[in-house]
């Protein structure tokens, strides 16, 4: 069985009043593992790798294990892997990782799952044991006491079929664009998120997002990785795929982004109802003006050529081909069945192409990453102006989530967005607007109905 486990993160330190404290408990530690070891005294700038290695991975299994007790993360063992990673510190370096790792393991701090080999393509998964969870839990200190320090900008370029990050130069938009993450991160921190599901429904959503894991693991040939909501992952970070910033520059890593569209409905803002609003086929319409093509099937697209019945594996298809450099091999699109449509995939890819001949040259050209781009511009506008109007605005790429009561309100601002960035026609659709439906909700009839409901009753 996979472990549920997600990527070391050493970007954490302690805030509040607390950190010297927790700082104090982190060197204690620190005392107990250089007086196991069996080696010379390290030089200065080893001694600080070695300590900032060690607070780094004791913070985020702390943090791991207060989000689940059972979550593990993974940590590269070879030289390579962690001299040369970009998602680490600059602290970071083998042999004083390497140190504190296999001292915390040696010392019972830190269990180690499964050993990662170099050439499998997995991590080393390890996990926090309740001495660790011990020695730092202290009366009001919390998940909320570790600040992330990640850029919220990232570059991440594919190289040799994997994405790794890579360094950029500070410019006036990078710091622009910083700021208006750190806006549009404050805004959400000051809302309540959470889903109203019971303890069944928890465990069927997350069943749910497991098996995506792993069909995403086998169809990317990645490390599998999953682990269960965690509520605390509000902020937003954006990820480039160029290094002159024209492709990519998404907005990822918020929990809601992760679950199922038709679990999306349950999202509740401060307890009160939501409702979500997204671009008609913002793609499609974004690559016709581009090639300056009239698009004649205004309603639905996407319900082209195959039909409605078809329509879900026609997008995600027609997005493949724009993200592709050359043509994309059928385990691209999972929900493609040769048989339900009645063609093979050749064929299938064929078809679309023909009825979108006036784009044709655009297909497997590496083009949606620009597309992205574009549709990432709208995005921070919207979400700059919900966060003008101090209201919740929660972003998946396309679609925004907000109270309920402003369903009227938001598809308006979002079409007036989209026109003000040069898109001549961008409609927005209803995905969803949640209703009362329990005790868990709020009542929305007034008292009066509410009365008469209960003089009926008796």
């Amino acid at each position: 069985m996979e472990i549920a486990s997600r990527p070391i993160n050493l970007h954490r330190k302690v805030s509040g009043k607390l950190g010297p404290a927790i700082y104090d408990r982190l060197d204690n530690i620190q005392g107990e593992l250089e007086l196991k070891e069996m080696r010379r005294k390290r030089d200065a700038a080893s001694q600080y790798r070695f300590k900032k290695c060690l607070r780094a991975l004791c913070l985020d299994l702390f943090d791991a294990h207060l989000s689940d007790q059972e979550l593990a993360v993974g940590v590269r063992r070879d030289k390579t892997g962690l001299t040369r990673n970009s998602n680490y510190p600059a602290f970071v370096s083998a042999r004083p990782f390497l140190d504190a790792l296999d001292g915390l393991i040696a010392t019972g701090y830190v269990e180690q799952l499964r050993l990662g080999t170099q050439g499998s393509g997995q991590s080393t998964r390890i996990r926090a044991t309740a001495r660790l969870a011990r020695g730092l839990a202290m009366s009001g200190f919390g998940r909320c006491d570790l600040v992330d320090t990640t850029d919220t900008l990232q570059i991440k370029l594919k190289r040799r079929g994997i994405k790794k990050r890579v360094a950029f130069r500070e410019t006036e938009h990078t710091a622009r664009w910083r700021n208006n993450l750190l806006q549009i991160n404050q805004n959400n921190a000051r809302y309540t998120l959470s889903l109203d599901l019971d303890e069944a429904g928890y465990t069927k959503l997350e069943k749910v997002r497991q098996h995506k894991a792993v069909s995403k693991a086998q169809v990317e040939k990645a490390p599998y990785q999953y682990q269960k909501i965690d509520m605390l992952r509000t902020s937003l970070h954006r990820v480039f795929n160029s290094v002159d910033w024209t492709e990519g520059g998404r907005f990822y890593g918020a929990w809601w982004q992760s679950i199922p569209r038709e679990y999306r409905e349950y999202i509740r803002v401060n307890g009160k109802h939501t409702c979500e609003y997204d671009y008609s086929s913002i793609h499609l319409r974004l690559v016709y003006q581009y090639a300056d093509c009239p698009l004649n099937d205004l309603d639905d697209p996407y319900a082209k050529p195959y039909g409605e019945r078809h329509r879900a594996v026609v997008k995600k298809t027609f997005n493949v081909m724009l993200n592709a450099l050359g043509k994309p091999n059928e385990a691209t699109v999972p929900e493609f069945d040769a048989v339900e449509v009645g063609m093979t995939w050749p064929d299938f890819l064929k078809g679309i192409a023909d009825h979108h001949s006036g784009i044709a040259n655009y297909f497997y050209t590496g083009i949606g990453k620009n597309l992205q781009r574009l549709e990432a511009n709208i995005t921070e506008a919207v979400l700059l102006k919900m966060t003008g109007m101090q209201q919740p605005c929660l972003p998946l790429h396309d679609s925004f989530i907000t109270y309920e009561t402003l369903g009227e309100e938001l598809p308006l601002l979002m079409e007036q967005i989209a026109r003000d960035h040069g898109l001549k026609s961008a409609p927005v659709k209803e995905a969803y607007t949640s209703k009362y439906d329990g005790p868990t909700g709020f009542v929305s009839m007034d008292i009066e109905t509410a009365l008469d409901e209960l003089r009926e009753r008796d």
